[in-house]
């Protein structure tokens, strides 16, 4: 783009202009891929260029992100409209609480508590200002929830994608990764440079073909296998059997994402105990963001490597640690699990429930075992109206777009809660049906 072509696109954009004005405000047509058409070298310039695309799109209602949610998460739950300004009461398919934990009264009773009796924080990292009593116990216990020895706790799922890869993987490893891996192993790899190849998603023959090479290369060096548990975009569920088998005969590490494979599968232990191969895997990588509904990550395996990581994992010794009152939600979350199986089997025949009611209404859905279900529009090019009319018939949804997916594999995300009820699910479809035929 030329200096006269960004002064002309400068000085338009912080006019007063109409959505069909530019086509990339047509919102049929932008994405984030497409910024770099208008990006220049300059971040100021870039970050009036967003704002020009993106302040208008966002009013009207074509950019449902960061919608405010003024209630408890919830099977209903109020959201404030920035379009209209109005609160409304909204189905929720959009949170990632599987099991209901975020408002569970136990819980939170059990919460409460831990507030009373070891305050609201750390105030520093574990390695130097201490490791809490309710921190300790969270290690010890999600160690034993997934069949493990010991296991490090951190603020965030993503710190501790970065903090097993730049601590484990030495100069002279390799990292094997599935090209849909979340995009925290990606910038873990980044940061930390690391030599790491991506091999075709699910796809055991590309594995292989990488473990051969690189294996024949270097006898002795250290190769890492990681792959999710469930996939997050398309909901699938990933059989760890083949390549756990795999990394046995070719000598590799089996690193597992279970973000969204805790608390829904294998009774709730996850991905690998779905299986019967725990303890094939070497290192468990895990959120509690989605079935604990609060903040924070953990990584599970053999004790020595779980202290190796204590001290020479960057972004777990120089970061804070978990809050008390996190340790106690997941504390109390597996305390539930354990206590009533019954309730991760709810969530699995909500989800199930859903996959029929959606058969009926005959929309195009990806088949899955997990409790996530991507729903596809019945046209990519009109996917913000769809999304936006969703919105405005009450159904809090997730439209996932580029980057996230690739272009023309737009897709809503419906997360199943085990606390939905029957009625809630029907309603929910009803809707995407009335959407979709107009």
């Amino acid at each position: 783009m030329s200096q006269d072509d960004n002064e002309n696109k400068k000085g338009f954009i912080g006019e007063n202009f109409d959505i069909g004005d530019l086509p990339i405000l047509d919102p049929s047509k932008f994405h984030l891929l497409n910024l770099k058409d208008v990006f220049g070298k300059q971040i100021k310039e870039n970050i009036d260029t967003f704002e020009g695309i993106f302040r208008p799109l966002y009013k009207s209602g074509f950019l449902l992100y960061h919608r405010e949610i003024c209630s408890a998460m919830a099977p209903i739950v109020d959201v404030l409209d920035h379009t209209t300004g109005v609160r409304k009461k909204m189905l929720m398919f959009g949170s990632n609480n599987y099991l209901g934990f975020a408002n569970d009264e136990t819980i939170k009773k059990k919460v409460i508590k831990t507030i009373e009796e070891y305050g609201i924080g750390m105030a520093g990292p574990m390695i130097l200002n201490g490791s809490g009593t309710i921190q300790k116990q969270l290690e010890k216990k999600l160690a034993e929830f997934k069949g493990k020895e010991d296991a490090i706790v951190l603020p965030s799922g993503y710190q501790a994608n970065l903090a097993w890869v730049n601590s484990l993987i030495t100069d002279n490893a390799i990292l094997l990764y599935d090209e849909a891996s979340h995009a925290s192993l990606i910038d873990a790899i980044r940061l930390g440079k690391k030599r790491a190849f991506r091999f075709l998603a699910q796809d055991m023959a590309s594995l292989e073909e990488q473990l051969t090479k690189y294996r024949s290369e270097d006898p002795k060096r250290d190769i890492f296998v990681c792959m999710q548990g469930v996939y997050s975009m398309s909901g699938e569920v990933a059989d760890l059997r083949p390549a756990a088998d795999l990394c046995v005969k070719y000598n590799a590490f089996l690193v597992v994402d279970d973000a969204h494979g805790t608390g829904v599968l294998g009774r709730g232990h996850g991905t690998a105990e779905h299986y019967g191969v725990s303890s094939k895997v070497f290192l468990t990588m895990g959120t509690f963001s989605k079935s604990f509904a609060v903040t924070g990550g953990f990584l599970a395996g053999d004790k020595k490597t779980i202290n190796f990581i204590r001290f020479f994992a960057r972004p777990y010794f120089f970061t804070a640690a978990i809050t008390p009152m996190v340790a106690s939600a997941v504390l109390a979350g597996i305390e539930e699990i354990e206590a009533h199986p019954e309730r991760v089997q709810q969530v699995l025949d909500n989800a199930e429930y859903l996959r029929t009611q959606l058969d009926k209404a005959h929309i195009k859905y990806i088949r899955t075992e997990s409790a996530v279900v991507p729903v596809f529009p019945p046209a990519n090019s009109v996917f913000r109206k769809i999304a936006l009319e969703l919105h405005k018939e009450g159904l809090f949804i997730n439209p996932i777009e580029p980057p996230a997916v690739t272009l023309g594999t737009e897709r809503f995300r419906m997360s199943v809660m085990a606390t939905h009820s029957k009625a809630d699910i029907e309603k929910a479809v009803a809707i995407l049906k009335k959407v979709f035929e107009q």
